[in-house]
C-alpha cells in the first residue's frame, strides 16, 4: 500500500474516531425515553431523508419495529414519493406526507447531513405547528437551519458526507439496541460503543479496502458494474452504496432493492434463491458482486455468492458474528467485523463501504446536493 494511501485511511478513520468519542450519551438515552414513550401510548416513530439518510430511515423502521417493539415506518415507497412530489413539489412531499400519515402523540424523526434539505425543513416546521415532537440528526455547520427545529437536536461535527452519514446510522441503532435492553442502565450505551471502537479501529481493513477500491476502478474500466445485495439492514447498505457508487464515485452501481423484484423473484424461485436468480438474470461479464451479512449464514446471500462464482465474476463479502461463517470463505476479499451484535456489525460493513467511495473520489469532504 502506498503512502498516500496509508495517509488518506489514517485520516479517515481519526474523523470517526472523534465524532464517536463526542457522541451525546445523555441524549441517546433520552431518545430512547421518548421511543419508551411512543411504544407505551400505542403511537410510532415516523423517519424521513434523502439518499443514504433515506436508508438510515428504511434501516430505523424495521429494526425498532422488529427489535425494538416500537412501531415505526418511513415514507420511502416509490410510489409515494412519486406521486407526493409530483403533485405537492419536492421540497413539500415529506410535509403532506406527514399530513397524512401523522397521529397526534406520533415522534417525527428528521434525518438530513447539511441540515439544510429543504422537504426537510419544511417536515420539520409541519410537525412543530401540529404538535408532533420532532428529532433532528444532521452534521455540517453548528448552526444549521434543522439543528434548531427539535426537542433533540443530534449534529456530527463534520463536513464529510460520509462521516455524518454513518455517525447517524450508528447513533440511531443505538437507540435501536438501547430499547431493548431490559433495564435502564446507563453503563450499556458506554459499553456499546466500546464495542464500535473495537470493530472500527482495533482492525486493520486498510489493505483489503485498497484491494476494493482498486476493484471498483477495475470493473468501471471495462464498463462493468458493481451489484450489491443484502437482507434487512444489509439491503439498507446496499441502497445506500448504489447511490453513492453511481452519483459520487462514477462506478456504475446497482442493488436489487425494487419491492417488485424482491416479491417476484421470491415468490417465483423461494426466499433462498432469489438473489441467485437476480445475478443470474442481470449480471455482465464484467461486473462485480458485493454481498453482505452480518452473520455470513443467510441461504440466499451464500447461494448468491455460488452464483456469481459460477458465473466467474469477482466476490467481496461483508459478514460478522463467528470468524468462521460460511460467507467469509467465499469472496476474492472478505470483509469481517469481530463482533455478534448486528447493528455494530451493520454499521461498521456501511462505514467500510462508504470509506472506499470516499477513496475513490479522493477526498472526505467534497461539495454534493444535500442528501
Amino acid at each position: 500500500m502506498n503512502k498516500i494511501d496509508q495517509e488518506f485511511l489514517k485520516a479517515y478513520f481519526a474523523r470517526y474516531k472523534r465524532a464517536l468519542r463526542t457522541s451525546d450519551f445523555t441524549g441517546l438515552m433520552k431518545f430512547r425515553d421518548l421511543s419508551e414513550q411512543v411504544r407505551d401510548k400505542g403511537n410510532k416513530l415516523i423517519f424521513a431523508g434523502n439518499g443514504a439518510s433515506a436508508s438510515i430511515s428504511s434501516h430505523a423502521a424495521t429494526d425498532f419495529t422488529q427489535h425494538a417493539k416500537v412501531r415505526t415506518v418511513c415514507f420511502n415507497d416509490h410510489n409515494l414519493i412519486t406521486a407526493f412530489s409530483n403533485d405537492y413539489g419536492y421540497s413539500n412531499w415529506v410535509a403532506r406526507a406527514l399530513e397524512s400519515y401523522a397521529d397526534n402523540g406520533d415522534l417525527v424523526v428528521l434525518i438530513s447531513s447539511s441540515g439544510k434539505s429543504s422537504n426537510i425543513i419544511n417536515a420539520s416546521q409541519y410537525a412543530r405547528e401540529h404538535n408532533l415532537e420532532v428529532v433532528t440528526f444532521s452534521g455540517f455547520a453548528p448552526d444549521n437551519p434543522l439543528r434548531k427545529k427539535g426537542l433533540l437536536n443530534f449534529w456530527v461535527d463534520s463536513h464529510a458526507y460520509n462521516v455524518v452519514e454513518s455517525v447517524h446510522l450508528i447513533w440511531v441503532l443505538a437507540v435501536a439496541n438501547l430499547l431493548g435492553q431490559p433495564d435502564k442502565n446507563a453503563d450499556f450505551i458506554q459499553n456499546h460503543f466500546m464495542d464500535y471502537e473495537h470493530a472500527l479501529f482495533e482492525t486493520d481493513y486498510s489493505g483489503k479496502l485498497v484491494k476494493f477500491r482498486d476493484l471498483c476502478r477495475n470493473v468501471c474500466e471495462k464498463g462493468g458494474k458493481m451489484i450489491f445485495a443484502g437482507n434487512g439492514g444489509s439491503a439498507s447498505i446496499a441502497s445506500h452504496a448504489a447511490t453513492d457508487f453511481t452519483k459520487q464515485s462514477k462506478v456504475r452501481t446497482v442493488g436489487f432493492n425494487d419491492h417488485n423484484l424482491i416479491s417476484a423473484f421470491s415468490n417465483d424461485y423461494g426466499q433462498e434463491h432469489w438473489i441467485e436468480q437476480c445475478i443470474d438474470a442481470y449480471a455482465d461479464p464484467d461486473d462485480a458482486v458485493v454481498l453482505i451479512s452480518s452473520s455470513g449464514q443467510s441461504k440466499n446471500v451464500i447461494n448468491a455468492a455460488s452464483m456469481a462464482r459460477q458465473k466467474g465474476l469477482p466476490v467481496v463479502t461483508f459478514s460478522g458474528c463467528d470468524s468462521e461463517n460460511s460467507l467469509r470463505k467465499l469472496g476474492d476479499e472478505n470483509f469481517w467485523v469481530d463482533s455478534r451484535n448486528y447493528n455494530v456489525t451493520e454499521a461498521v460493513h456501511a462505514v467500510l463501504i462508504c470509506c472506499v467511495v470516499d477513496m475513490l473520489i479522493g477526498k472526505a469532504e467534497y461539495a454534493t446536493s444535500d442528501p
